[in-house]
């Protein structure tokens, strides 16, 4: 299984935001925010290719929704 390099700055970043999450009184796990990112950019590069004029590679498992 591929492990991504995550630089330090964007674990901080990441950090600060649950941090800004609970300051609210949300307690929102970092992993929860990765995860709700790359349900946006996902799709958004997904279709980004198509509009010029590429071709997903598994465009049902690319642009398939996880059940949460």
């Amino acid at each position: 299984m591929y492990s991504p390099k995550i630089e330090n700055t964007q674990v901080r970043r990441l950090y600060l935001l649950k941090m800004s999450y609970a300051s609210l009184g949300i307690n929102k796990p970092m992993t929860e925010i990765v995860k709700e990112a790359l349900d946006k950019y996902i799709p958004e590069k997904a279709d980004e290719i198509l509009k010029a004029g590429g071709t997903l590679l598994k465009p049902d498992e690319i642009l398939e929704k996880e059940i949460t």
